[in-house]
């Protein structure tokens, strides 16, 4: 009979041990702060949310823009009233990836203010591309340094 309480006992303690250290040995144990490396300036990632807004746009998200820019030049004359001797090209760029990507370019207006377009694409579907559907553009515009865009 003996055995069996001290069995209890044993296990009762190791148990009560084990929880009090969520589990993990206490060998090579990193401190907390050692590996971490801290930044002011990164901005937290949120699921769905567009990557960070670059001026350097890459000649393939270029194209892309370069091959909806009738359709977009259309809306934004429909939107935002610009004249047809607007050039019409992409200030910042942005990304984000959802059911497709869509490719978020930020137009510099005449009235110095920014036009938000957005054209999504679907790699897999090759009709898909070049439609009028593709290019949404928001009726609003922003400040040139506006931060929530």
């Amino acid at each position: 009979m003996q055995p069996q309480i001290f069995l209890i006992l044993f296990c009762l303690i190791a148990t009560f041990f084990i929880d009090s250290n969520n589990g993990a040995s206490t060998k090579d144990k990193p401190s907390p702060n050692k590996n971490k490396k801290t930044s002011t300036n990164t901005k937290p990632i949120i699921l769905g949310g567009h990557t960070a807004w670059t001026t350097v746009i890459k000649p393939k998200h270029k194209k892309i823009f370069d091959d909806y820019k009738n359709i977009t030049f259309k809306k934004l004359q429909e939107i935002h009233k610009i004249p047809k001797s607007f050039d019409l090209k992409p200030d910042k760029y942005s990304k984000q990836i959802v059911g497709g990507i869509n490719h978020l370019y930020l137009i510099k207006l005449p009235i110095n203010k920014y036009a938000f377009v957005s054209i999504h694409h679907r790699v897999w579907k090759k009709d898909h591309y070049g439609k009028e559907e593709n290019v949404q553009i928001r009726p609003q515009t922003y400040e040139l340094n506006d931060k929530n865009v």
